[in-house]
């Protein structure tokens, strides 16, 4: 019996700790369904945690193009972020307009559930809307249809609700003129706005949202995109106050240049070059992403010396061919805020038949980003560069793992993920709380309807020391275990 008894415990001992935690996997290549098996159509809104059940919200849009009175907002819920049920519709008798960008939250203070809202009652008459409710999942009821803010007069589009530890709530807002982000605080019942606004922290932006970590306030945001299939990057601002002193530290989701796999296809001779262009006094540069960290002690630069300029036909000219001049580069290493100097033990150039190998060493340095600069100096418009190389010692660095950009003026910068951002998430896990970038991925619908189009939810984002981000990456799939 006492063996028993022991039995009987151990086996609750590990029920109890298999329930106090929960692996789940998020898989961005497919649709997600609800419990009906209809793909869930709630889009540029919030996933957030109340109590044990997750709530997603969001805009409905159907086979509609976005921009019509047909749009409403609605609800779903899930235990384990994957098994969705319909809760139904959040404003069941709304005025008739366009609808956008739902957020609830919940006020401590009045226990209840607050949805915030950007609606026109005509495009583009932009205005924001507040409701209330007993549950998170509705239905609401209009408290004010047309809360009135620090900017209203020139407009009120997308915006983001967070709130703080000390339960205090703030709105992050673009105007419709200029699209210029600003921060503001609500009244304790989160009903209407303090009038207490920030300032402008940026232009001709939107699709902002905030978050705390570490003591410090963020705000992600990017320039406008209309329902845009391309994307929207995400600018990260930092602050110590939730309503001002926002410094840009990065975009982490766009690439920083065009891709160039030709610097690292092993090909150092010939035609296979890639090139840097003289803009405005500024050379193009060359960026070297790493994931992981390396460290490194040397690199070699092989550059293309047979495309120079002629003069072929002017037969005064004592040199049919411009002198072979060898370029100079300075390297940067990015410490998470701002480029640093990286400084030289030693410089050697080896030239060889259309060809030059310009090697660079230096102290060794721990590195995920790296550039490679060109001297203004240089006195041709371009810089055909064949291959790079890197080094730890005598031992090269393999860059399978690395992506390779030209950086420039004039080179666009694509985004990561090709989505329009709609929200970051605080995801409770077993290994603490982690933070989940979503965005809408427009035109992603095969079958091209809007309300089927697919959103993608980031691997946990991670932070640097310093709190700056780092770069976002395309993932299908990731895993984690939840906390319970």
């Amino acid at each position: 019996m006492k063996c028993f008894g022991w039995v009987l415990i151990s086996l609750f001992f590990l029920a109890s700790c298999l329930s106090f935690s929960q692996q789940i996997t998020i898989d961005n290549t497919k649709s997600r369904f609800d419990e009906n098996g209809e793909i869930v159509d709630a889009h540029d809104g919030r996933l957030i945690q109340f109590g044990d059940t997750f709530y997603w919200y969001g805009t409905s849009y159907g086979s509609t193009n976005g921009f019509t009175t047909q749009n409403h907002y609605r609800c779903y819920s899930s235990k384990d972020l994957k098994n969705w049920k319909y809760e139904g519709k959040l404003l069941p008798d709304q005025p008739e307009g366009v609808y956008y960008r739902p957020h609830v939250v919940y006020n401590k203070k009045t226990k209840k559930y607050v949805l915030w809202y950007n609606w026109y009652p005509k495009l583009w008459d932009g205005q924001f809307g507040v409701a209330t409710s007993d549950t998170p999942q509705g239905p609401f009821k209009i408290v004010n249809s047309n809360v009135n803010m620090a900017n209203s007069k020139i407009g009120l589009g997308d915006f983001g609700l967070f709130v703080d530890e000390d339960n205090t709530c703030y709105l992050s807002y673009n105007t419709i003129q200029n699209h210029q982000v600003s921060v503001e605080k609500l009244n304790d019942d989160y009903l209407s706005s303090t009038m207490e606004n920030g300032g402008i922290i940026a232009k001709h932006m939107e699709a902002g949202t905030m978050f705390k970590k570490g003591g410090k306030y963020y705000l992600l945001t990017d320039y406008t995109c209309c329902f845009c299939n391309y994307g929207s990057g995400a600018r990260v601002y930092v602050s110590d106050n939730p309503l001002k002193g926002y410094t840009f530290t990065s975009n982490i989701n766009r690439y920083p240049g065009k891709f160039a796999p030709t610097l690292i296809d092993g090909i150092k001779r010939g035609t296979a070059y890639s090139t840097l262009t003289k803009t405005d006094d500024t050379f193009d540069a060359i960026e070297i992403t790493f994931n992981p960290t390396t460290k490194i002690d040397q690199l070699s630069i092989y550059t293309f010396s047979g495309n120079r300029p002629e003069n072929c036909g002017d037969v005064s000219n004592p040199r049919v061919h411009p002198i072979i001049t060898t370029p100079s580069f300075d390297l940067q290493l990015w410490t998470g805020r701002e480029w640093k100097d990286i400084t030289f033990r030693n410089r050697e150039v080896k030239k060889t038949a259309l060809s030059e190998r310009i090697k660079l060493e230096f102290d060794q340095i721990k590195v995920d980003r790296l550039k490679i600069v060109p001297k203004i100096d240089y006195p041709y418009e371009s810089i055909y560069i064949n291959e790079v190389e890197l080094y730890r010692g005598r031992n090269a660095i393999s860059l399978t793992k690395a992506n390779v950009f030209i950086t420039g003026k004039k080179i666009q910068q694509k985004p990561i993920i090709p989505a329009q951002q709609s929200y970051v998430m605080k995801l409770n896990t077993a290994e603490g709380e982690k933070y989940i970038w979503i965005g809408d991925l427009w035109g992603s619908a095969s079958d091209n309807i809007k309300g089927h189009d697919y959103q993608y939810w980031s691997a946990p984002l991670e932070f640097c020391s310093d709190g700056t981000i780092k770069p976002m990456q395309f993932i299908d799939q990731w895993s984690v275990e939840l906390k319970k």
